[in-house]
């Protein structure tokens, strides 16, 4: 096995004995020989992949959920990448919500603005030159702000909810609202040449 795949392997096995310690234990109570004992590692092993358990549960973060999201192109598939996240909460509602009690709403909301932003900026860029219009940067860069908050914001309510059993509406509704507010406010901008 190379080093490459040794690697990602330890990394998947400590990010699973992190993930089942959270099922029982407040985050912030989980130590790294909790971890490492659960996997029958050392802390040395965790220490050459990562700097904390923080470290750790970005890691996990990034690999189960932002990764997949990445892979979603939001111009056409916004509907697609919406539904994964919302299943993704509801698939580890409860790790993130030990997560929300532990770090707190606003890092993990950070968290999840740092990863939506982009792909939001991508569409709303899209969108404007499919459709000719002329919007300065400046712009373009607070509107996806704006709307970035609003997403990362409902995601975080999502959470902090006791169940998602309303996925499917909720899919269409931040992908109508998405798309929708992106369309009028760039039409609205390049008519009235906001910079």
């Amino acid at each position: 096995m190379k080093h490459t795949e040794q690697s990602q392997l330890t990394k998947q096995t400590l990010s699973t004995a992190l993930k089942k310690l959270m099922e029982t234990k407040p985050l912030s109570r989980i130590t790294i020989s909790e971890i490492v004992e659960s996997c029958g590692l050392n802390r040395k092993t965790f220490y050459y992949h990562f700097e904390d358990i923080y470290a750790l549960l970005k890691w996990t973060l990034d690999q189960e959920a932002i990764a997949q999201f990445d892979k979603f192109d939001l111009v056409t598939q916004h509907t697609e990448a919406i539904s994964f996240t919302l299943d993704y909460i509801s698939a580890n509602h409860s790790m993130l919500k030990n997560i929300v009690h532990s770090i707190g709403r606003s890092e993990l909301s950070r968290f999840f603005y740092n990863d939506i932003y982009q792909p939001v900026y991508r569409l709303m860029c899209t969108c404007a030159e499919n459709r000719g219009l002329s919007v300065g940067e400046d712009y373009r860069a607070f509107l996806s702000k704006f709307l970035t908050e609003a997403v990362a914001g409902t995601l975080m309510e999502c959470i902090e909810r006791e169940s998602l059993s309303d996925r499917g509406v909720l899919t269409r509704w931040i992908t109508v609202t998405l798309t929708a507010s992106i369309t009028a406010s760039l039409e609205e901008a390049a008519r009235r040449s906001l910079k």
